[in-house]
């Protein structure tokens, strides 16, 4: 276990989990919206696509902040809790991620159309340019980072699992996405812990708002009935997740948001869940 370490530390695959939950609440949206769909096959394989897309996109961002990093000297042992992956093998291994991704969305398409292909890869390159260095939205600033994570987790991922099972992408499914993208951000935020360019009291009251506008925005999507009756319930791990960034000093470091960022993974990925099931076990209309 202990050579996956390091590959583990920059694939981040907790993080990745987020990417599935997001893509199947767009294919349950499909079955809310009366459409039956070309099997459970399909979500399986969709949900392997997004998750290797996802650990692409996560290697992609580790590589990114080490490019240009100078080399370990090869005559100073490093202790193994501090190995780390060399940015062009997070390269490497990340675009073998996407193409794996890419293939199976490829065995998708004489089911499901090109447009899964479409929303995926627009999806995958938000991701991978997110965090580039000196022109990545990260870099640019403006919370431009956030919005093209909330874009590409949200109506992006969403309309790939809506276009699985229908060939196709809709209005519906686009506003059934933006729920979806504030909480699977709200849970990435994390990801930015320490950040320099923000102050540290801007990035705790991100981390504490964040959920708070997910929430609202899945409270929204029940009321216009683009959500199943009970989705609202997704609310509820969204405020502990607020809560829980309420505790975070004024001036969090990156240690403190690496702390902070596992239960809040966890409350996106419940929420996320909630929503799903809300989509998938209401009946159609």
């Amino acid at each position: 276990m202990e050579p996956l370490r390091p590959w583990l530390a920059a694939s981040r695959p907790e993080r990745a989990l987020l990417a599935p939950l997001c893509v199947a609440v767009g294919s349950s949206y499909a079955h809310f919206d009366a459409h039956r769909g070309p099997g459970h096959s399909v979500h399986l394989v969709v949900a392997l696509a997004a998750f290797a897309a996802a650990l692409g996109v996560n290697l992609f961002d580790y590589a990114w902040v080490r490019l240009g990093a100078p080399p370990p000297d090869p005559k100073t042992p490093v202790p193994e809790e501090l190995v780390t992956v060399d940015a062009r093998d997070a390269i490497a291994a990340g675009v073998a991620a996407i193409v794996l991704s890419a293939l199976c969305g490829l065995a998708l398409a004489p089911l499901s159309g090109a447009a899964l292909l479409g929303y995926g890869a627009g999806a995958v390159v938000l991701g991978v340019l997110r965090g580039a260095p000196v022109v990545g939205l990260d870099t640019l600033g403006w919370g431009l980072g956030e919005i093209a994570s909330v874009v590409a987790f949200g109506p992006l991922a969403a309309m790939a699992g809506f276009a699985s099972q229908t060939g196709t992408g809709s209005t519906g499914a686009f506003l059934a996405g933006l729920p979806a993208g504030l909480v699977a951000t709200a849970g990435l935020f994390g990801r930015r812990g320490g950040d320099p360019n923000l102050e540290g009291e801007v990035e705790r009251g991100i981390a504490v708002a964040l959920p708070l506008l997910a929430a609202g925005a899945i409270a929204l999507a029940a009321r216009s009935g683009e959500y199943g009756p009970w989705a609202p319930v997704a609310a509820l791990p969204l405020i502990v997740a607020s809560g829980v960034a309420w505790r975070l000093p004024p001036r969090p470091t990156a240690a403190d948001f690496a702390r902070w960022e596992r239960p809040v993974l966890a409350c996106a990925a419940l929420a996320l869940a909630v929503i799903v099931g809300s989509l998938a076990l209401a009946p159609p209309r």
